[in-house]
């Protein structure tokens, strides 16, 4: 089958209206799991599984530590059909080719990793990092998706690890890693680049918002004096905004807000929303940081209202190894002279393996720069150009 062809029916995998929902273990994603250990396993590759819900595809038989790459199979909600599926699907095929041209020096994986959206449980790269020791296995006995599903409970059920993949024990080190991925922004299109070579992924901090204000019949409590808690979140959001757009270089985003108990006649006693910031230059970050705290102070104090602000996530900024870089470079642009290094506005997968070997990326371009929405979209011809890409840059790795 063609990359396209395994892209689309992938696509059809948890579809709706609006895009594509494949949240970690739900029956869409264990099915696109099932999808690329049977296509693997047909083209004669090992297949396997780890405790954190990784999947594994391996071609050639050396015990050396292989050459990997990989990217994820969940979505975000209504999201599209190349964020993540691709780069395992371009990786498969990678892999496919090297299997027919013979053997190499070095093993090379595939990895579907597990959760990287964050999109049901709240930890984004969610295997990935426990792979690169980032995030205890055991600390996952205590996570709890947004459904209420435990993790354990999720991962030992019908929809978590694969019944007939083997379970490999630890998480042993790659000698590198290499991402295939959709750039999901505008800057190669605009420049006419069909291929980029990510200079570092920018740093990521999450924090989960509660704001306690006093519920109250919205006919009879006066608007002096009132606790609501949905007008302080809109303070705070506006403030969260001010700041990222005021450092410069980085952004700041508001994507979930719940308001309890939600009534149109009732005044909102309590706001719960997470917060994600980024940026190339962690210093940004922690600036960000510094001024919503102090928004959320000021605003309590003005609303009488409890604001709590606790950390969910904090990746530092991640430079990709320039040896790895300088591979890459070699390789598209021999492939595509216009091609050219960007840094990453996204995370990865690819931030979190670093700290535990050399990565590098490759992107393609993505049109019109949309992307975690259903009609992201990459030409054809980029989406085979990426792969060749990668199979280039596996080879040369795998040979060394």
């Amino acid at each position: 089958m063609s990359l396209e062809g395994r892209l689309a029916e992938l696509a059809l995998l948890g579809a709706g209206s609006a895009g594509i929902e494949r949240g970690l273990f739900s029956v869409p994603e264990h099915a696109a799991r099932m999808r690329i250990a049977a296509w693997a396993r047909e083209a004669g590759l090992t297949v396997e599984q780890d405790r954190a819900g990784n999947l594994f595809v391996r071609c050639g038989g050396s015990a050396r530590p292989p050459i990997q790459c990989g990217s994820h199979l969940d979505t975000v909600k209504d999201g599209g059909p190349y964020d993540g599926a691709y780069g395992v699907v371009g990786g498969l095929e990678a892999l496919e080719r090297i299997a027919r041209t013979g053997s190499t020096r070095r093993p090379v994986e595939l990895v579907a990793w597990a959760g990287e959206e964050g999109s049901r449980f709240p930890l984004g790269t969610l295997g990935s990092s426990v792979y690169a020791g980032l995030t205890p296995l055991r600390a996952l006995d205590a996570l709890v998706g947004d459904d209420g599903v435990a993790f354990v409970d999720a991962l030992h059920g019908p929809t978590g690890l694969l019944a007939d993949v083997p379970v490999r024990d630890g998480f042993p080190p790659p000698a590198a890693y290499v991402e295939l991925h959709i750039e999901q922004g505008p800057v190669l299109e605009r420049a006419g680049a069909r291929l980029g070579i990510v200079s570092a992924i920018a740093g990521q901090r999450r924090f989960a918002v509660r704001i306690d204000g006093l519920a109250g019949h919205a006919g009879t409590l006066p608007m002096a004096g009132r606790a609501d808690a949905l007008c302080a979140a809109g303070e705070l959001v506006l403030a969260i905004e001010r700041a990222a757009l005021g450092i410069g270089e980085a952004v700041a985003t508001v994507g979930q807000l719940t308001v309890e108990p939600n009534q149109t006649n009732v005044v909102p006693g309590r706001v719960t929303l997470r917060v994600d910031a980024r940026s190339a230059d962690d210093a940004r970050i922690d600036a960000i940081e510094e001024q919503v705290r102090a928004a959320a102070r000021a605003i309590a104090a003005a609303r009488h209202v409890g604001i709590a602000i606790d950390l969910l996530e904090n990746r530092a900024a991640t430079p990709m190894d320039a040896r790895l870089r300088d591979v890459v470079r070699d390789v598209c642009v021999r492939l595509d002279a216009r091609a050219f290094e960007l840094p990453s506005g996204a995370g990865h997968d690819a931030m979190c393996v670093a700290q535990v070997a050399p990565a590098a990326m490759i992107f393609v371009p993505s049109i019109g720069g949309r992307s975690h929405v259903g009609d992201e979209r990459t030409a054809p011809d980029d989406l085979a150009l990426g792969v060749d890409a990668l199979e280039a840059v596996l080879m040369t790795l795998a040979a060394e």
